[in-house]
């Protein structure tokens, strides 16, 4: 058989229940004749999936190399066949696997890849490479004759792994196949990832305790110490002779689990949020070093990228126990008790699929000024159909680190440590204070300062580093309003460098895909009138792998480079950024073209708006986008730097209003809020959408975000009087996660 740098050995005695008669020797996992033979039947039913040419070398057999390399990820492909063609799906009839879509998995260990006899180490599978092992032959787990991997009771069994600083995205979720002796001992662990205490440490780790069950958790950074999540489950049988299952993971910041198809319990109520920091000198183990624990022993343990949604949870049972013969010990209301998980539209989220041909031509239409400059200095074109959906005006100072669960509007300073340039970022709350704050004017300060001959500089983002907070999807609209300090041209740092930009954020549950970037304005120092606008990137993924068709960045391109003077940029009275005035941004991006407006000073001691320039748009600004700011240093550009300040006004942000007064499945209607609408009362917002449980609650006042958080109540404070109330909601546990908006509410 056909080896894989992802899938492993061939299977050398499989010991597990095959799937019925119709999926053919099948025991749950995609060997490569499985695989060439799912492929077949996906190319004879998308023709544009038949051109593609898996099977390389001929043999009739196709490895995971052979179906991913130089294409997009096979889901990716699917998914872009079933757009076209979504009534084909249901009558494939493909069995459901968690190797389905490689992709998924960061790592995976298979008890039935390993020889028998003492394991000294196991083979991983998966976008990581980590390999668990054991030097000391006495304390080493068995691969026994029946296909488990066994780690004796009174051994102090364990493999040991390198410690993973990355582990708070690449594991956001796991599943364990097991089974557990409790008359062996009293407890054991099974998992321990990044062993040790603190953010990211023991995290996830995954146990055992006669007498309170099995145990998982996640440890994150909370606004007074650590942020621990626990999950336990009563649903363990732990006799030494039947397996369990247990699925667990992260999503939007909540734990999940599930133990043999019935949901963990919490221990204790978990905040909204989550984030977590990088772990260092850390290692990972399987098994429990303790001479004491009980016996147990594994037949898969996988650990994964992405969030799950709630389908996609229940698949993993469904599968679990339809590979190990459990399936009556499922609820009976769990849709896969008596029939296989298939590959469905559940399997298929969006995602950003780069198309390199549009993506050129859209970069030589950039080129053309008489499309980007043609109304140059000329009045804004009105944007029409768009509402108001975020609004800070910074009256508060809402800026908590990015990795913690305490904040819940903006975050720093992000998860890009080089976005600083040669000034090191900070998080706020360190010296120098680089996040000055004015109450009484309303304004919030991201600046450069030098502390100890060294420079520091602030960046906010709308999300924390785990992409939790405040994004925006399609047609949409960024406002700021901000100055920067009067200074002459000879008095200007040429390595300043100030900027307003985006993330895409697909790339934070997606290790594996490519980063979108979109700079919506950047200033150097070299001349102070001088606009870097439109500057878009597709970067290089973080995991450099199959799953990425191109591991480098695609050509860039920027639609204005260039002059605001009035002879170059046709800006009347030209504009210069370090004026010492208040000027409003506006990036107006529609389905079709995006406009960059600018106010500038009407003669008569006010504003109006001109256009900057505009382009047709680019697929990358309609994906789903963060805000970020940044005041970033390139020492070796220009004079001697002095202390800089970047004064930011307020931020909008508005959408479409079809948009917002859409009904999207999970949903069935809007939601609706109830309850006393007056200070110290209490609204609650009331979700229709079948079938799920996991939602998050955005709370807006005049369009200013309240809070938000797993919570569907909110108590109404003073300073919410007269304002008018919505919430939206995020299906957290449903496909994409949808989001949906209550109508106002008038706050007496």
């Amino acid at each position: 058989m056909k080896r894989s740098l992802f899938t492993c050995l061939s299977v050398l005695f499989c010991p597990v229940v095959l799937y019925a008669a119709g999926d053919g020797v099948f025991n749950g996992r995609y060997e490569p004749e499985h695989r060439a033979k799912m492929l077949r039947t996906l190319q004879k039913a998308y023709p544009e999936l038949a051109k593609e040419e898996f099977d390389a070398d001929g043999d009739g057999i196709v490895t995971v190399e052979e179906q991913e390399t130089g294409r997009h990820p096979l889901q990716q492909l699917v998914l872009l066949s079933h757009k076209k063609h979504p009534e084909v799906l249901p009558g494939l009839h493909i069995p459901w696997t968690p190797d389905l879509f490689c992709e998924w998995i960061s790592l995976s260990f298979f008890a039935e890849d390993a020889p028998e006899g003492a394991v000294g180490n196991l083979v991983p599978q998966g976008l990581l490479d980590r390999q668990p092992a054991q030097e000391n032959a006495a304390v080493r787990p068995v691969r026994t004759p029946d296909g488990r991997i066994s780690f004796p009771a009174g051994t102090g069994a364990h493999l040991r792994m390198d410690g993973d600083r990355n582990a708070r995205w690449n594991y956001r979720w796991g599943a364990i196949t097991f089974r557990l002796d409790e008359s062996t001992g009293e407890r054991v662990v099974l998992l321990d990832i990044n062993a040790g205490r603190g953010p990211s440490k023991s995290s996830p780790k995954v146990w055992y305790e006669k007498g309170k069950g099995l145990c998982a958790q996640y440890v994150g950074r909370g606004a007074n110490g650590l942020d621990v999540r626990k999950l336990v489950s009563d649903a363990v049988i732990a006799d030494g002779t039947n397996w369990n299952c247990i699925v667990f993971g992260m999503r939007q910041g909540n734990m999940f689990g599930s133990v043999n198809g019935v949901p963990m319990k919490e221990t204790a109520a978990q905040p909204g949020r989550f984030s977590s920091e990088e772990a260092y000198r850390v290692e990972s183990r399987i098994g429990d070093a303790d001479p004491e624990s009980m016996a147990w022993s594994f037949d898969a343990l996988l650990l994964g990228q992405t969030e799950l949604s709630e389908a996609a949870v229940r698949k993993f049972d469904g599968w679990a126990a339809r590979r190990l013969g459990f399936c009556a010990r499922l609820p009976e209301a769990h849709p896969y008790r008596t029939r296989a998980p298939r590959l469905d539209a559940e399997d298929l989220p969006h995602r950003y699929i780069h198309d390199n041909e549009t993506w050129l031509r859209w970069g030589e239409s950039t080129k053309d000024k008489s499309l980007t400059r043609v109304n140059a200095g000329g009045a804004r074109v009105e944007p029409e159909g768009f509402e108001l959906v975020f609004r800070d005006d910074f009256t508060k100072f809402r800026i908590a680190p990015g990795t913690s669960s305490a904040g819940d509007l903006w975050m720093a300073p992000g998860f890009n440590s080089a976005v600083g340039g040669s000034a090191r970022l900070l998080a706020p709350g360190r010296i120098p204070d680089v996040y000055g704050h004015d109450a009484e004017a309303g304004v919030q300060n991201v600046a450069l300062r030098e502390h100890a001959g060294k420079w520091y500089a602030g960046a906010f983002y709308s999300v924390n580093d785990m992409g939790q907070g405040y994004t925006w999807a399609g047609e949409k609209i960024f406002r700021i309003r901000c100055m920067f300090p009067k200074r002459k041209k000879e008095d200007v740092a040429g390595g300043l460098f100030p900027a307003f930009w985006s993330y895409g954020t697909e790339w934070l549950y997606w290790r594996a895909s490519n980063r979108i970037e979109c700079d919506w304005f950047e200033f150097d120092g070299i001349n102070g009138t001088w606009y870097n606008g439109l500057s878009t990137h597709y970067h290089y993924p973080h995991i450099k792998s199959v799953f990425a068709k191109n591991n480098d960045s695609y050509q860039r391109f920027k639609v204005y480079g260039g002059l605001l003077n009035e002879e170059k940029g046709k800006i009347p009275g030209g504009f210069y950024l370090w004026d010492g005035r208040y000027h409003t941004w506006e990036f107006v991006i529609g389905r079709d073209m995006t406009y960059v407006n600018l106010t500038i000073d009407d003669g008569n001691g006010g504003e109006r708006w001109v256009e900057v320039c505009r382009t047709k748009t680019a697929p990358t600004y309609l994906e789903r986008l963060d805000l970020q700011l940044d005041y970033a240093l390139k020492a070796k550009q220009g004079n001697a730097v002095i202390p800089e300040d970047f004064f930011v006004d307020w931020i909008e942000v508005w959408q479409k209003s079809e948009a917002v007064n859409a009904v999207r499945a999970p949903f069935v209607s809007l939601p609706e809020l109830s309850g006393n609408a007056e200070p110290g009362g209490t609204v609650r917002c009331h979700v229709d959408a079948p079938g799920i449980t996991d939602f998050r609650y955005y709370w807006f006042a005049d369009g200013y975000p309240v809070t938000y958080g797993a919570g569907p109540e909110l108590k109404i404070t003073a300073e919410l009087s007269g304002k008018n109330l919505r919430c939206m909601v995020l299906a957290a546990g449903a496909l994409d996660m949808p989001e949906a908006w209550s109508r106002p509410v008038t706050v007496r």
